[in-house]
């Protein structure tokens, strides 16, 4: 129910936050609704740690589709414990919400458009820019992991 004197009208929204710097990299990873189970979650996890970024100076971002939790998995935190095992030492900060936007990105300094043009030589130009336009997700988990060291 709308706020009195607001506008009921829905709009897309989206919040973004930029770290940048010459020693921070970033990858990211998005569990799909083929991830049901804590090994799964831990697999696709495991794929991350397997990019060595440096554990010290890091931190991840969680953001799940309010979708998953305890009801998908008959479990609670399943994603955020998988995580933890995966990476003890790593703060994680995340919350739950309604559209997600993300992709797996394992390319670290890489863009996402340098991945897509490098794929272009394999696919049609067309199929590799479909990686850029599609970061909406929906019923997902994705994952950011950030390392400033």
């Amino acid at each position: 129910m709308p706020l009195r004197g607001t506008n009921s009208k829905k709009l897309p929204s989206c919040l973004t936050v930029t770290f940048s710097g010459p020693n921070v990299r970033a990858a990211s990873v998005v569990l799909d609704n083929s991830v049901t189970t804590r090994d799964k979650a831990r697999s696709k996890f495991q794929a991350l740690k397997e990019l060595g970024l440096p554990a010290k100076h890091s931190l991840a971002f969680l953001f799940s589709c309010v979708g998953r939790g305890r009801h998908f998995y008959q479990a609670e935190d399943v994603e955020s414990g998988a995580f933890h095992e995966v990476f003890p030492d790593t703060p994680l900060v995340g919350f739950f919400r309604g559209g997600e936007y993300g992709c797996d990105n394992f390319t670290l300094r890489r863009s996402v458009q340098e991945s897509a043009d490098r794929d272009s030589a394999d696919l049609r130009r067309r199929n590799a820019l479909k990686k850029l336009q599609n970061l909406e997700k929906s019923f997902t988990c994705v994952v950011c992991l950030l390392s400033f060291g």
